[in-house]
């Protein structure tokens, strides 16, 4: 019986992760769960999983939901919140499915507990990786990466000499514009972003395989969970995703892992590991999926993959930068306060006027986090 903690409960990834719960209960039970805000059906969740700690993270303090928790169940707001979701009830693995740079605390604390991670907060790792392989480096836990594609390239480097790597290969599904003009990308609405071929998922991470950020942002966590240079991390669009990601080796040889396009695979690969449990997405069927097709990239439709791998390669805040200014034009978006085409010149206008802002520690990646997505929210509107 493994005891997970459930951060980001009531998101897509969140959901998800309490349906293998539900699924397994002879092997899975639940700690603690937090959520953005407190509500009724949160509350309820937590009452169906039984877990003995609530964290409400949107708010420093909610009386009225406070007054609702049963007696036995504890509730804190905030950061202390999610640090506390951590550690009560002493978890074997927490599932950090938070959005934004609120992912890195808990992650840190994580690895100064040497508690397992099953992380499916990318902005941790883009904003904060150097800090949190520095953490690795004497912490017992493990990390498992709770992403079709990066859990694809873990699965691939499992009992693997990394000295003999030639590249790593994060296949796109090259989202819902792949055969869009560019001038017809810019003006994109949100319904048409968010109708992403092959996978169902949260607005902000549909949106960014819309833009191909989250390709951009998987470089950036490959670079830190597998410390691999990103000069050897490449990209190439596969609209069937069926091949989640690769590894070529130096003799030319490639292995690939193949999967159902469902977020519950990676999740449950995390939980169960080591052991493969039976899978509640089903198999492949080889003869139906037919042919599997493949292209490079177009990064002139596509230019905020191009400021993905800028960023990584000048190094420093500049991932961060760019994924905060990412983060506040997206928020601007879905909102309708800003067209599609919006997000990519947001990003890179913030690349280029807070180049000099710092990320070196945890207040100064704070720091430069709130003030990128203050000057985006504050001047990037109709």
């Amino acid at each position: 019986m493994k005891k997970i903690a459930v951060l980001g409960a009531t998101g897509s990834v969140g959901r998800q992760a309490l349906d293998i719960i539900e699924r397994f209960p002879d092997r899975f039970r639940v700690t603690a769960m937090t959520a953005h805000h407190g509500t009724d059906e949160f509350l309820a969740l937590a009452k169906k999983f039984g877990a003995s700690y609530l964290g409400v993270t949107g708010r420093p303090g909610d009386v009225e939901f406070e007054k609702k928790v049963p007696k036995g169940m504890r509730v804190g707001f905030g950061i202390q919140g999610l640090l506390e979701s951590c550690s009560a009830d002493d978890p074997d693995i927490v599932l950090i499915a938070v959005v934004g740079i609120a992912g890195l605390p808990p992650l840190i604390e994580c690895l100064d507990r040497g508690i397992n991670v099953a992380l499916a907060n990318k902005e941790s790792l883009v904003g904060g990786g150097h800090i949190v392989k520095q953490k690795q480096k004497t912490s017992k836990s493990e990390v498992f990466p709770v992403d079709s594609e990066l859990c694809a390239i873990y699965q691939c480097l499992h009992g693997v000499d990394t000295t003999g790597i030639k590249r790593l290969i994060l296949t796109a599904s090259g989202g819902p514009f792949f055969d869009w003009s560019k001038e017809d990308i810019q003006k994109a609405t949100v319904e048409q972003a968010l109708r992403h071929p092959n996978w169902r998922m949260g607005k902000k991470i549909t949106v960014d395989c819309a833009t191909y950020m989250n390709k951009g942002l998987e470089i950036i966590e490959s670079r830190w969970l597998f410390d691999v240079p990103p000069e050897k991390i490449s990209v190439v669009v596969h609209r069937q995703s069926i091949i989640h990601s690769m590894i070529e080796y130096k003799d030319g040889a490639v292995i690939a892992q193949l999967g159902p396009t469902d977020m519950r695979e990676p999740i449950q690969y995390a939980f169960g590991h080591p052991e493969r449990l039976d899978s509640v997405v089903g198999h492949l069927d080889f003869a139906a999926i037919g042919n599997l097709t493949f292209n490079e990239p177009d990064l002139d439709k596509f230019p905020c993959l191009r400021h993905a791998m800028d960023a990584i390669a000048e190094g420093g805040a500049m991932p961060l930068i760019m994924n905060a200014a990412n983060e506040a034009a997206v928020d601007l978006f879905l909102e309708k306060r800003i067209a599609f085409g919006d997000i990519e010149k947001s990003v890179a206008f913030a690349m280029n006027k807070f180049a000099d802002l710092k990320g070196n520690s945890l207040i100064e990646i704070y720091t430069t986090d709130k003030e990128v997505k203050d000057y985006i929210y504050n001047n990037f509107k109709k």
